[in-house]
């Protein structure tokens, strides 16, 4: 064999595995050790996972945000009539937001922010002007932290805390609240999926001035039915310890894929006894 010969495969071999190297670079499916990753290194856009936000459900997603990335969820309407005895309520929420950091691979930060609200308190039927509250409601931090499965593997599992903050004078909560979540999810085939999470707060009571705890299982069933196209089904317990009662809902709802990083979504929440409120919304999840 000829010295150039010799070169000339050699020369074509190093290009070979320049072109393969290359490709395997450009490869949005090849494993990546995303651990790498982190606030001020953050996640190429090509190793994202999917959007999957908290919002609509009562139940959390386990997924974070990846490293690096923000991520903003707007419940941007929000009404709840509520009934308890001859009394009547109505909650109108405005663009209440929650906010999101991705710090690792693992992990992301939260902060909601209950922008505005207007509460009207009917205290019996004949009632002819409602009492009437408006402003700013409470604060909540929150931190969630993916156990299992954050990125296309079958199960996934985390953990959440939070500490709800009561900035919203007489239209927050009137107390220091703090809580925890363990959301869980599990991919079927043909893009169906099924969930759930273990919650709860220790909640304040304004009347008594002192905390309890409000316990939330919930069930939840979704499907993608189109690459934009979803729906959701939920199913949430209350359980309120003062009173050792029962509340519960069934919440459904569709959400559109409006590309990869922006998510509509409306829906309803139908109380399945007296004591649960009704709800109805708008909203909408954007990260970048």
């Amino acid at each position: 064999m000829s010295p150039s010969y010799s070169r000339l495969i050699v020369a074509a071999q190093v290009l070979l595995a320049a072109t393969g190297a290359a490709r395997a670079q450009t490869n949005d499916t090849i494993p990546v050790n995303k651990h790498q990753y982190s606030l001020f290194n953050p996640t190429p856009r090509k190793y994202m996972r999917p959007l999957v936000p908290d919002r609509p459900g009562i139940t959390d997603s386990p997924y974070t945000v990846d490293a690096g990335h923000f991520q903003l969820e707007n419940d941007g309407f929000r009404l709840i009539n509520g009934r308890e005895g001859q009394s009547r309520d109505r909650e109108l929420y405005l663009s209440h937001v929650l906010l999101k950091l991705g710090l690792t691979d693992k992990t992301d930060v939260q902060l909601q922010v209950n922008s505005y609200s207007i509460n009207k308190h009917w205290e019996t039927p004949s009632t002819a002007s409602p009492e009437r509250q408006a402003g700013f409601g409470d604060l909540t931090f929150r931190v969630k932290r993916n156990i299992l499965g954050d990125d296309n593997k079958p199960f996934a599992l985390a953990v959440l805390g939070l500490v709800r903050l009561p900035t919203g004078g007489t239209l927050g909560e009137g107390g220091t609240e703090v809580g925890f979540s363990v959301p869980a999810v599990y991919k079927l085939p043909h893009n169906w999926n099924v969930g759930g999470q273990v919650a709860g707060v220790w909640s304040y009571d304004r009347e008594t001035t002192s905390h309890f705890m409000l316990l939330t299982p919930t069930f939840t069933i979704d499907r993608e039915f189109t690459k934009w196209l979803e729906g959701f089904a939920e199913i949430v317990g209350y359980w309120d310890m003062r009173q050792s009662a029962w509340r519960s809902s069934i919440n459904l709802g569709p959400q559109f894929d409006i590309g990869d990083n922006l998510q509509l979504d409306f829906g309803t929440h139908l109380p399945l006894n007296h004591q649960t409120d009704r709800e109805y919304f708008i909203g909408f999840s954007f990260r970048r």
